[in-house]
């Protein structure tokens, strides 16, 4: 377990030596590290800053300052800015700077104001470390922060993995120096030092639950309770820390047993080996499946408890919908983890009875070749389908499925709608609405990836190929095209 935190402002001095020993212990840097330091201007981010600066010979560590605006205080938000890019200036650190129209992001995701600031600091962060290839962003997180945090978690009904707190380093490359030091700490050592930093007027608004927490909370429970209580709960979160690290480690083991990659942002969670693992385990795995979609999002309690039910409910189809762009269906015999699809389109593009590319919405490129039958044709790849042109009605039309579309597969006696071929494909239903199609006169002549029509098949008799090529021409019908074939494996 790590040692308790620094919390006597008597100590200020000691503290650039309490953080290089904190930093070594925590492994926070390794040598040649290019660190973004995110700095609003106010005291916390500030001395992260200055002690960084002071201590980069240590690690041969390259600097740099990012700085978001959020817009929400007018004159104030462009006060801060420029105090930090003229500090970046004095200290002859480059000075990235981003800003975001935060009251529109809230009502346009329905988010609280804080969470949409969150939201936009946290991928303005991001950008910028992957633009100018950081490979870490030092964060100015504060003991007292984690303390908060704790009963912020603990008011909401969190497990524990959310009573642990922040870690002092994640896998994605943030870091927080300064988790061991108290507010306080800071205060006396910028003081000291005599290093100015910005005030913000917001952290004394009691309209907002984490400052009544520190503000109202803490002061009461510390006075009348435990004087000692920011220390206790620190040391009962690096406790939990220390068992969270075996317990996340079998939770990455149980994933790996229970789950299966469609594609990058697409996870398949086999329900018959979930349920059977211990009911902790599975809350677990639930969270993983989330997290493994590169988000930071953080199920809630009920969040959690719905999945579950849906995990349970034996009804295929389900979704739930956990934030703007996560989803969770039920599909099968297994839970589908993914990112959302953009709407599909109700428009049809017509192919034309002649050589060329096409291009569809939202994003599919058509090619059409009509050419000799060879007896080198054997069998056309997933991309591609070899039709009888004299078979076809034209013009073909492009689009997606439409309710009371029907289709003949190869193969089969007789037509069928096309959504019981989909079941019988195994499709699930919330990728269905996206798959592309060609049709003629009504009826499907080919569903890509899939099978063409009997209808329309080649015969032994046929003399011409029409062979109808479909690739993805954009970021969007890529994933749909990779958790098809991911689907089908």
């Amino acid at each position: 377990m790590s040692p308790g935190f620094l919390e006597d402002p008597a100590a200020a001095g000691d503290l650039p030596e309490w953080v290089l020993a904190y930093a070594r212990r925590e492994r926070l840097f390794t040598p040649g590290d290019r660190v973004l330091v995110a700095v609003s201007g106010g005291p916390d981010s500030v001395a992260l800053l200055h002690l960084l600066v002071r201590l980069r010979s240590e690690w041969a560590l390259h600097l740099g300052v990012a700085h978001f605006d959020h817009g929400l205080r007018g004159a104030e938000s462009r006060a801060d800015s420029e105090f930090v890019a003229d500090l970046a200036r004095r200290l002859d650190l480059p000075c990235h700077t981003g800003a975001g129209e935060v009251k529109a992001a809230a009502q346009r995701d329905r988010l609280s104001v804080q969470m949409a600031a969150r939201k936009l600091r946290q991928q303005f962060l991001r950008d910028t470390r992957r633009h100018h290839a950081y490979t870490k962003i030092a964060l100015g997180h504060t003991a007292d922060d984690q303390v908060e945090l704790f009963w912020l978690r603990v008011l909401r009904g969190a497990g524990l993995e959310g009573l642990k707190g922040m870690w002092p380093a994640t896998p994605e490359g943030l870091v927080r120096p300064l988790l061991a030091v108290g507010k306080a700490v800071l205060l006396a050592w910028l003081e000291q030092e005599s290093l100015s930093f910005r005030v913000d007027a917001s952290n004394l608004s009691r309209a907002y639950l984490r400052n009544r927490v520190r503000l109202d909370l803490l002061p009461h429970l510390t006075r009348h309770f435990n004087p000692r209580l920011a220390q206790t709960i620190w040391r009962t979160q690096a406790l939990l820390q220390d068992e969270e690290r075996i317990l996340s480690r079998d939770a990455a083991t149980a994933w790996d047993r229970v789950s299966r990659k469609l594609a990058a942002d697409c996870f398949a969670v086999d329900l018959d080996r979930l349920l059977s693992l211990e009911p902790a385990l599975q809350r677990r795995v639930l969270r993983l499946g989330v997290g493994n979609l590169g988000t930071d999002l953080t199920l809630t309690a009920p969040q959690v408890a719905a999945l579950l039910s849906l995990a349970r409910s034996g009804r295929s189809g389900g979704t739930i919908s956990l934030a703007e762009d996560v989803r969770v269906a039920r599909a099968g015999a297994a839970l589908h983890f993914f990112k959302a699809l953009p709407d599909p389109p109700r428009e049809t593009t017509w192919l034309p009875d002649s050589p060329g590319d096409v291009l569809s919405p939202p994003g599919w490129r058509w090619r059409l070749v009509r050419r000799a039958r060879s007896d080198a044709d054997s069998k056309p790849p997933p991309d591609a389908a070899w039709l009888d042109p004299d078979r076809v009605t034209w013009p073909l039309e492009a689009r997606h499925w439409r309710p009371g579309d029907r289709f003949w597969p190869q193969g089969a006696p007789g037509p069928k709608k096309l959504q019981d071929f989909l079941v019988d494909a195994k499709i699930p239903r919330w990728l269905r609405p996206h798959l592309p199609l060609v049709a003629h006169g009504g009826e499907i002549v080919w569903a890509p990836g899939l099978r063409v029509a009997d209808p329309v098949k080649l015969l032994p008799a046929s003399r011409e190929v029409l062979e109808i090529t479909v690739t993805p021409a954009n970021a969007d019908t890529g994933r749909i095209w990779e958790i098809l074939a991911g689907v089908r494996g």
